[in-house]
């Protein structure tokens, strides 16, 4: 998969990602946007001048017909309501489930959350050392 790069106002979402322990800022995606697909990935994030790496999901929300974006930064806890980001979506590492509860959920983040610092481990460059 080629690196897909968004960007967009982070908005005020639910805090249900917050409430599963992966506080998220949420971006809508807009019409017409061309998207890799549902799921989890790993990538970055750019906001006020820093980079941060993220777990991302890109999903279709509750509602199934408004697609959004939820970008963790791993390691970091910032307001970023209102909040111009860019985001660069680099691998995903697995497909969206249906909601199986919030204890379930929690858990599989995670593993999710795992997964994505193993990944970023694993691609340190020379730069990032």
């Amino acid at each position: 998969m080629q690196n897909i790069t968004f960007s967009g106002r982070v908005e005020r979402g639910e805090g249900m990602a917050r409430n599963l322990g992966c506080p998220t800022a949420n971006i809508a995606i807009e019409q017409g946007v061309i998207i890799p697909g549902l799921g989890i990935y790993v990538g970055e994030a750019e906001v006020d001048g820093a980079v941060y790496s993220a777990l991302i999901c890109i999903n279709d929300g509750r509602t199934g017909y408004r697609l959004k974006m939820e970008v963790h930064l791993l390691g970091v806890c910032i307001e970023l309501v209102g909040k111009q980001m860019r985001v660069v979506v680099f691998k995903k590492i697995r497909e969206l489930i249906p909601f199986p509860g919030e204890k379930e959920m929690s858990e599989i983040i995670k593993q999710d959350l795992v997964d994505a610092r193993t990944w970023f481990d694993q691609h340190k460059t020379v730069e990032d050392s």
